[in-house]
């Protein structure tokens, strides 16, 4: 008796809930990593994501973020990384973020995204929204020039996510891997 070939629709990538759609990924991973890793281009956009990643968590550092943010979330009810935030996570940025090397799994099952430990959220590929956020306390407690900065960097990676999810996306279609 043969395997089933693996055919996932673009609702089993963007809908349904965070653990099914992290499921997906896990189910992914073991029959792309090989492939993945021998396609060229995808292994170069991917260590440049890395690399823009480590660039743009430098410039967190600097600006003190993550104490910042870890004193907002311990508040009741504060914080922006709530379990609904963990929802905006898609199937391929769970993937890309495996394929980096990062062991994607829900950490928790409280209010709070379950990506989030108490070192801050285990992902290095992230959605837009967690990127780009600025809550009042890092837009005043920063000088201009280095939210400049923030913005920089986090623009980078999420064009070079982007164009990594694309060449993904084009990768499982040919292989029949991702209907429509």
């Amino acid at each position: 008796m043969g395997t089933q070939p693996l055919l996932f629709s673009l609702q089993d990538f963007y809908g349904g809930s965070i653990r099914a759609r992290l499921a997906v990924a896990h189910i992914l991973y073991p029959h792309l990593a090989r492939e993945l890793a021998a396609n060229e281009a995808f292994a170069r956009m991917l260590a440049q994501a890395v690399i823009f990643q480590k660039e743009l968590a430098r410039i967190m550092a600097a600006l003190d973020l993550g104490a910042l943010c870890a004193v907002c979330g311990g508040r009741a009810g504060g914080g922006c990384c709530s379990s609904f935030m963990a929802g905006e996570n898609d199937v391929p940025q769970l993937l890309l973020n495996l394929l980096a090397g990062v062991p994607v799994a829900a950490l928790r099952e409280d209010d709070e995204c379950c990506f989030l430990d108490e070192t801050g959220c285990l992902l290095l590929f992230k959605p837009m929204f967690c990127l780009n956020y600025n809550c009042r306390q890092i837009r005043q407690g920063a000088a201009p020039a280095r939210m400049r900065r923030l913005e920089q960097g986090v623009g980078r990676l999420l064009q070079q996510q982007y164009a990594l999810e694309q060449l993904l996306l084009v990768v499982l279609r040919q292989r029949g891997t991702l209907a429509g």
